[in-house]
């Protein structure tokens, strides 16, 4: 009998199996990670709801903070905003400088407040930005480094009387209950540790803002103390310090509380002029000047004009401002609204004013002409 050929030989019986492969593994069942639950959206408050809101001319002074122009901060509130004033409207509210319509806003806004029964609520600028400036009452606050608005730091009590006539209080501790820690411009003591100490606290719940001197300046600002009464000389600082540069103003400071100065003046309702003596001991004296409409300027006896104006009020006209201001030889609120009105103007040249003024201040200090200079004394500016 024939034997069978390999090729007659089963392939199946010749090949080996190839091996299965294995199964896959099933994979572990995915167990749902519960999403943080969101905090419940607060309601923002809307004191002004169903209240219909005009607003006419520019703002001389509005916090950055607000980061919304008025007319959006009152939306926000809940107001109506509407262009035209009529009977309708709620409250009407006037900015300080100049804007389209306010004029004729302003005298329509006398008529209809005559009127019996009126509902028209009419409000200034200040009044406004007091409604709805950020409530300070409580807070704490705390100060890093060396600061251009104050260089004497916490030692002559301003930046504390800023902070008291907002409502807050100053701590020495750095602590989680701190709110604010006001990072001065210049260097100080422990400054980079301190700021870290304070990122470390809020990385650990903590809720401290970190601000610098513009934001803090502008944050304290009142046009009325929050205990009530009249604006005060610190209230009348914190607001200047936003009409006019921080540098210029802190060195005007700065004299002032370094030395007494004989400060030869003249004012009335429509301008102020004197004489300031440099610091530098070189003898200079300067004539500066400032008008109710914002004009301003300052210069030396050869006419020159003052080197430290550089388009902005210079730091003889601000010591001469703060010296009439604190001894009260002009209201505070009439020098406020003359820087204010500065603030958008570049500096001019009266040769005929400086050298009117420089002849009569020669002739006072030989004694021939009547000219009683008013005195400032260093302790005022340490013990705001």
């Amino acid at each position: 009998m024939a034997k069978p050929t390999s090729r007659a030989v089963s392939k199946a019986a010749t090949s080996p199996k190839p091996a299965k492969s294995p199964k896959p593994l099933a994979k572990p069942a995915r167990v749902a990670t519960p999403k943080p639950k969101r905090a419940p959206r607060t309601e923002r408050p809307q004191p002004y709801a169903g209240k219909r809101f005009a607003f006419f001319g520019e703002f001389a002074v509005w916090p950055g903070y607000h980061r919304s122009s008025p007319a959006g901060v009152a939306a926000r509130l809940g107001a109506r905003i509407v262009e035209a004033l009529d009977e309708q409207v709620d409250v009407v509210v006037f900015g300080e400088l100049r804007g389209p319509g306010r004029a004729e806003a302003k005298k329509l806004a006398d008529k209809l407040v005559a009127r019996p029964g009126a509902r028209l609520e009419v409000l200034d600028e200040a009044t406004f930005r007091d409604r709805v400036r950020i409530d300070l009452t409580g807070k704490r606050f705390a100060f890093i480094g060396g600061f251009d608005c104050s260089p004497a730091g916490l030692e002559d009590g301003l930046l504390t009387r800023m902070v008291e006539t907002a409502g807050g209080v100053v701590v020495a501790d750095l602590d989680p209950t701190l709110d604010y820690l006001v990072v001065g411009n210049r260097r100080g003591p422990s400054k980079i540790a301190l700021s870290n100490k304070a990122d470390k606290l809020n990385e650990a719940g903590a809720t401290i803002k970190k601000l610098d001197e513009s934001s803090f300046l502008e944050l304290v600002r009142v046009d009325r103390p929050s205990t009530g009464g009249e604006l005060d000389f610190a209230g009348f600082l914190s607001q200047l310090y936003g009409s006019v540069d921080e540098g210029k103003l802190g060195r005007a400071l700065d004299m002032l509380r370094k030395d007494r100065f004989k400060l030869y003046t003249r004012v009335d309702d429509a301008h102020l002029v004197g004489v300031v003596r440099s610091q530098s001991g070189s003898g200079s004296v300067y004539a500066s000047w400032l008008t109710s409409e914002g004009r301003y300027g300052c210069a030396q006896p050869d006419l020159s004009e003052c080197m430290g104006l550089q388009g902005t009020t210079c730091k003889h006209l601000l010591v001469l401002v703060c010296g009439l201001a604190r001894t009260g030889q002009i209201p505070l609120e009439r020098a406020l609204a003359w820087i204010r009105s500065a603030r958008t103007q570049e500096p001019s040249k009266n040769h005929e004013l400086c050298a009117e003024t420089f002849i009569q201040y020669k002739g006072a200090e030989a004694g021939e002409v009547d000219w009683r200079p008013t005195e400032t004394i260093p302790e005022d500016y340490y013990a705001l």
